[in-house]
């Protein structure tokens, strides 16, 4: 997967996070994404913070 197509992966995963998911499952998604692959998840939860 190039660099752009992750980038629209983190920026799909993280509008969907952000749109009042309650933090249990928020957690358990990072900690999902993290296992997929760490670089992603540790993309999705910067964009979570917003970076």
């Amino acid at each position: 997967m190039d660099d752009e197509a992750r980038e629209r992966l983190v920026s799909d995963i993280s509008g969907h996070l952000l749109d009042g998911v309650s933090g249990p499952v928020l957690e358990r998604a990072l900690r999902y994404w993290r296992n997929v692959d760490a670089d992603l998840g540790d993309r999705v939860a910067k964009k979570l913070d917003g970076g």
